[in-house]
């Protein structure tokens, strides 16, 4: 199960889990409060947070 996270090197709002559910964590997150930095290739979501 993915849960939100705190990316350690911007502060935005990311994911950490399975990465199954990431858009249940993030959808309700207004995209401009999300990690900056960069996606994985492919991906509208943030990458995972260490």
């Amino acid at each position: 199960m993915c849960m939100q996270a705190t990316c350690a090197t911007c502060g935005g709002k990311s994911w950490r889990g399975c990465g199954q559910h990431i858009p249940r964590v993030l959808d309700s997150v207004p995209v401009e409060e999300w990690c900056s930095c960069p996606k994985p290739e492919g991906s509208k979501y943030p990458p995972k947070a260490q």
